[in-house]
């Protein structure tokens, strides 16, 4: 992928897309500052002498160990001629089993994500399969961090860049996912949701890919793919129609035990919750704080424009209006007003919710934002009815 930075940008930034009259990024400067740090020290002899060097000076402290790792980090996301050696050093060197990366890596992904050049996306994309490959501890983390900036919703040929990269990834390390349950049923929720938005002839070949990924993990671990929840019969309503989630479904209504021993059906599956982790999952960092800001600070009668620029961002064009769905989810299942809220001027969770409903504009999305809202476990509280 191309950078689509300037060079006054690149000059000023290497990770981050930003202009010469933005302030520089705390993050960025202090992990190029690290990398400036590690490059003192291994420019004095040969291989050899600068991996000493290196090793005496992470052996110095905690400080500088972290230094280490985040100028390591640093080179690895904006040198593709440097990702090798560099994770082969962090590896040599790390003595916190790559926590300080794996923090580093996370804050970058959940909070720097839309800032990023496309160059170093590709980067932090390659270091997850490179954790992945070694199974490192926490690299389901990231996978499920990274997952989150996958916007429903969304064709973007970024958009669409991010999913299929990572739909590959889970595609060659299944035995990682079977390993990492909650993972592989985060993976399995996030998939199957997105299926729906990938119906175009030029998208045919993704869909499939993505449905051969979740029916896999599907018929091959059921049981654990159960603790979805009640959301998990709601997506595959959605997607009753593709002919393998059909023959899935008959068997759910059917021959349920030929999935897993002891499960009954149906009504087993609806009794339980799905966890506020899934529907999280479902709305970007950056989405869900614009959210969170529409539901707990625009005052009743006074959303109109702050509603307008959100669905100018999100909910603008045909793809986009099954991120209703998950809007809905999350206002009715995650969001819970405290009694302060509820007694204050602040827009309730009804009336956005009846903005979401009566400005959709597909028949099919309405359904089915019906279907998410009469879900158990979506109802307001008697202050909000009776308001």
């Amino acid at each position: 992928m191309d950078s689509s930075g300037s060079k006054d940008n690149k000059s000023f930034s290497r990770l981050l897309l930003q202009s010469p009259i933005d302030v520089k990024d705390e993050l960025d400067e202090k992990l190029e500052r690290c990398y400036s740090i590690i490059g003192e020290i291994m420019c004095r002899g040969t291989e050899r002498e600068n991996n000493d060097a290196l090793t005496a000076y992470v052996a110095k402290g905690n400080q500088q160990h972290d230094e280490v790792q985040m100028g390591l980090l640093f080179a690895i996301l904006v040198d593709s001629k440097l990702q090798t050696k560099s994770f082969q050093e962090l590896n040599l060197i790390a003595r916190d089993g790559l926590t300080c990366l794996l923090t580093k890596i996370n804050q970058i992904v959940y909070e720097k994500w839309l800032k990023l050049l496309d160059t170093t996306r590709a980067q932090v994309l390659w270091l997850c399969k490179e954790l992945v490959k070694m199974n490192a501890q926490g690299a389901d983390s990231v996978c499920i961090g990274i997952l989150r900036q996958v916007v429903g919703g969304d064709i973007s040929q970024k958009n669409i860049w991010l999913t299929e990269s990572m739909l590959d990834l889970f595609l060659d390390y299944k035995p990682f996912l079977a390993k990492n349950v909650s993972l592989m049923a985060t993976v399995v929720y996030t998939y199957l949701r997105i299926i729906v938005d990938h119906g175009t002839p030029s998208l045919m070949i993704l869909r499939q890919k993505e449905v051969d990924l979740c029916i896999g993990l599907l018929r091959a671990h059921w049981q654990e793919c159960l603790q979805i929840g009640r959301d998990l019969i709601r997506l595959l309503q959605n997607v009753a129609k593709i002919p393998e989630f059909d023959i899935l479904w008959r068997e759910i209504l059917f021959n349920p035990s030929n999935l897993a021993t002891g499960f009954t059906g149906v009504t087993q599956l609806l009794q339980i919750r799905t966890s506020r982790k899934f529907l999280v999952g479902r709305l970007t960092p950056d989405m869900e704080n614009k959210l969170i800001f529409l539901i707990t600070k625009v005052r009743f009668g006074s959303q109109k424009r702050y509603q307008d620029w959100f669905q100018r961002q999100y909910l603008s064009t045909p793809e986009s209006q099954s991120l209703r769905c998950d809007l809905i989810r999350y206002i009715c299942a995650v969001f819970h007003p405290s009694n302060e809220l509820l007694c204050s001027d602040i827009i309730p969770r009804w009336a956005v919710i009846g903005w979401l409903l009566t400005t959709c504009t597909s028949n099919v999305a309405a359904s089915n934002l019906k279907l998410a809202l009469s879900m158990t476990g979506c109802s307001l509280t008697q202050r909000e009815i009776a308001s």
